[in-house]
């Protein structure tokens, strides 16, 4: 393996990490800054939301710098953001970093894909690019939970302590073994978001902002939903985070598999319908909450939702490049900012549905959320697309 890569997967770990570690410790911010759960879930939302708005812009604008000074630049203002929560002492100057830690992740990121690709030789360069995404998802199953169990045992602020350590060892990386990568061609921003205009395009990219984002009505809040529904304290949230992030790695797998030899539409169905029921199943499991049965049923619910949650990325990215293949990196970033607007409105959604119903509402929101995506895939279907297994 290309220690290069490595260090960039590292990165993109670190990103995922310190994105979404507030979700398995948002009562410990909640009390600790004296704010609702719904507000200190709002920490999520904005960065989320400010990610997907941002990238695409601040990509344009920075395409004129070296990719390694860039990913020094961001990669270091990330995690001086994420460290920066061990001082700030109340809600407002926490929120305002993590829209700072937006926008640099927004740089890193998609960066770090175009920079994988140059590194790899053409018929490497898809498991260059699985290597170095996957260090996202592997956050998901390692990098939330452990952050999740270092704010269960030393407080909520030692978790970005972490995030920043590892992003410290990965811009050691990079600095140390990253050579000079020419710029790829420059593309406004009217290009970018010109891809847009085609119908098939805008439906694939609003079934990627839906799929990943209907789990966040759940996921920004899986911490005090775990612990009404089980009763578990921060270790026992660490286990069931732990147990949805595995599965999300079986998800992504299977996902790579089905997108070269399912059919598209058919796959989505699939997925989305499994989706709808997993995380309906939440709010179906709080008239036995507490109990072994809403344990188990839980735990079944993450694991199920997980894995067809994680499967739809890579259909996703299939399906954009099939549709735009001369725009493939463009279209990619595209469905990158989705995933993150999809869930910066689930966010919200999760936090509208606790602050007029209770945690007990996260399910219904969620499962109607995950059901629209079968309205488009509906929709889409009946406009039409191109033959092979990739119609709907």
């Amino acid at each position: 393996m290309d220690l290069r890569l490595l260090v960039l997967a590292l990165g993109t770990f670190a990103i995922g990490t310190g994105s979404f570690v507030f979700a398995g410790l948002l009562g410990f911010v909640a009390d600790d800054l004296s704010v609702s759960v719904a507000s200190a879930g709002q920490l999520i939302t904005v960065y989320a939301i400010v990610y997907a708005v941002s990238s695409p812009i601040l990509v344009t604008i920075t395409s004129g710098v070296a990719r390694r000074r860039l990913l020094i630049l961001s990669l270091t203002v990330f995690a001086a953001a994420n460290v920066a929560a061990v001082v700030l002492p109340s809600y407002g100057p926490l929120l305002a970093s993590r829209v700072v830690a937006a926008f640099a992740a927004g740089i890193f990121t998609p960066t770090t894909a175009i920079v994988a690709a140059s590194l790899a030789p053409p018929e490497k360069r898809g498991r260059a690019l699985a290597t170095v995404t996957g260090g996202l998802t592997i956050a998901f199953a390692f990098g939330i939970p452990l952050g999740t169990l270092v704010g269960d045992y030393f407080g909520w602020r030692a978790a970005f302590v972490l995030v920043g350590v590892l992003g410290a060892v990965a811009l050691i990386g990079i600095v140390a073994l990253l050579p000079e990568i020419e710029n790829p061609p420059s593309v406004s921003l009217r290009e970018r978001l010109g891809v847009v205009k085609q119908p098939a395009v805008l439906a694939a990219l609003s079934l990627t902002a839906i799929g990943l984002g209907a789990g966040f009505v759940v996921f920004t809040y899986i911490g005090p939903l775990m612990e009404e529904l089980t009763g578990f304290g921060g270790k026992g949230t660490s286990v069931m985070l732990l147990l949805f992030g595995l599965a999300g790695v079986a998800g992504n797998i299977v996902g790579g598999y089905g997108a070269d030899r399912w059919r598209y539409g058919r796959s989505l169905a699939v997925i989305f319908f499994v989706l709808t029921l997993s995380l309906l199943a939440f709010s179906l499991l709080a008239p036995v909450a507490g109990t072994s049965l809403a344990a188990v049923g839980a735990g079944i619910a993450l694991v199920t939702w997980s894995v067809a949650g994680w499967a739809i990325t890579p259909f996703q990215q299939y399906r954009l490049i099939e549709l735009s293949p001369r725009q493939g990196n463009i279209v990619l970033s595209l469905n990158a900012s989705a995933i993150y607007l999809g869930q910066g409105i689930g966010a919200g959604l999760g936090a509208l549905a606790i602050s007029y119903g209770s945690l007990n509402s996260l399910g219904w929101v969620a499962a109607l959320y995950a059901a629209a995506g079968l309205i488009v895939l509906l929709l889409s279907a009946l406009t039409g697309g191109p033959d092979g297994k990739s119609t709907a």
